[in-house]
């Protein structure tokens, strides 16, 4: 499990300079964390954010930046709970 989290996570970082970073059929996301946490960039499956747990977290992010973000998604959230919802998504695939 903690496997896959660190390949959707950071192992597939999007690098600044290269703008053809994201893979086919993939979302750049940055959860901003909460209080004094740092920012941590993830690159999901666009099929996960689909998921009743993402798709919340998306609500959450649509009401704290609007639904017209541009650029990277931003996503304001613990970022143990955005892996916690990723590892869900990717357990159940019932999205």
């Amino acid at each position: 499990m903690r496997e896959l989290i660190r390949r959707l996570s950071l192992s597939d970082r999007v690098s600044d300079s290269n703008n053809g970073g994201v893979p086919r059929g993939c979302v750049p996301v940055l959860v901003v964390g909460i209080g004094n946490e740092e920012c941590e960039r993830f690159v999901v499956r666009v099929e996960a954010l689909r998921h009743p747990l993402l798709a919340e977290l998306l609500e959450m992010a649509a009401q704290e930046f609007g639904y017209k973000q541009e650029g990277i998604l931003r996503v304001p959230c613990a970022v143990h709970q955005f892996r916690k919802a990723l590892t869900t998504a990717a357990v159940s695939k019932n999205y």
